[in-house]
């Protein structure tokens, strides 16, 4: 019998990425989201429609039927997870956390840095703290109040990859080639990133894994944006323009920090080497950036 498994937020970005594996893995999958992002998966999966924020929708929508595993791209406060889980129990929980739960990031950043058994659990809604604060709140009641539920919280950098609706990464190509100034505080900081089909593949993994706790997801190895406007730089033969008033770099703000991928490495995932597809990355975002 194939395993049932339910994607909260599934249609954009590396959760597609996910579906999709989840699909090739022959899963019974139902994708519940608002409905306002349509799929190209055909009868591949089922489909709910729900409102997170509402207990009721929730209540409702989702426990017509038990699933062995939940994937939860879009928890991004305890309240969230208490909503949710005081009526669907799953077998095993999939949270997409992110390295924000890291109270300060560094170099060679270990899952033990952020340990959310050791912090008080708070209810909070997401208009009342901020992001990262938000995520450890979510990692914190998992692993207190649900710690019944086997769970997974999942620590991935930045997610990037063509279809990365943020544009965070394409704003720094995207200026260099329209030659439009830009501030940056960070030009070389090396930085861990991850591909978003390569997210979605190592999600779809945990579903077939006993690991339980948080655990880090990245490729292997860091860049600096400078190399990145080096490498297009050299491509096109163009200079950035860099000017204290110039539009805000995305990332401004973000130390050096790298993450550690021993323990997926461990469990029996192997992540890629960034420097293997970052510059087919580069060389789409500047033929994008060319044609507009």
């Amino acid at each position: 019998m194939s395993k049932k498994v339910l994607v909260l937020g599934g249609t954009r970005f590396f959760g597609k990425y996910l579906v999709q594996s989840l699909v090739d893995q022959g899963c019974d999958v139902t994708i519940a989201t608002r409905g306002k992002t349509t799929d190209n998966f055909g009868d591949q999966v089922n489909r709910l429609i729900f409102d997170r924020t509402d207990e009721q929708s929730i209540k409702t929508t989702l426990t017509q039927e038990t699933y062995d595993v939940i994937y939860d791209n879009i928890a991004y406060t305890s309240n969230d997870i208490e909503i949710l889980l005081r009526h669907v129990t799953p077998k095993r929980y999939i949270v997409t956390s992110s390295m924000s739960a890291y109270h300060e990031l560094h170099l060679d950043l270990k899952e033990t840095d952020f340990d959310p058994a050791k912090e008080a659990v708070k209810i909070v809604r997401s208009e009342e703290v901020n992001y990262a604060e938000g995520k450890r709140t979510v990692e914190e009641i998992l692993t207190q109040k649900y710690s019944q539920i086997p769970s997974v919280f999942v620590r991935f950098p930045y997610v990037i990859g063509a279809d990365d609706y943020t544009k965070r990464f394409t704003f720094y190509i995207d200026h260099l080639i329209k030659q439009k100034p830009m501030a940056v505080d960070n030009l070389t900081h090396q930085m861990g990133f991850v591909d978003a089909r390569e997210a979605g593949k190592f999600l779809a993994f945990l579903g077939t894994s006993s690991f339980t706790g948080p655990i880090n997801g990245a490729s292997k190895g860091t860049i600096s944006l400078e190399e990145v406007l080096q490498y297009v730089s050299k491509k096109t033969g163009l200079s950035p323009l860099f000017s204290e008033t110039g539009d805000q770099g995305p990332y401004n703000g973000t130390p050096a920090y790298s993450i550690n991928v021993a323990l997926a490495e461990e469990i029996g995932f192997s992540f890629s080497q960034l420097q293997d597809w970052l510059y087919q990355l580069c060389d789409w975002e500047i033929a994008q950036a060319s044609n507009e």
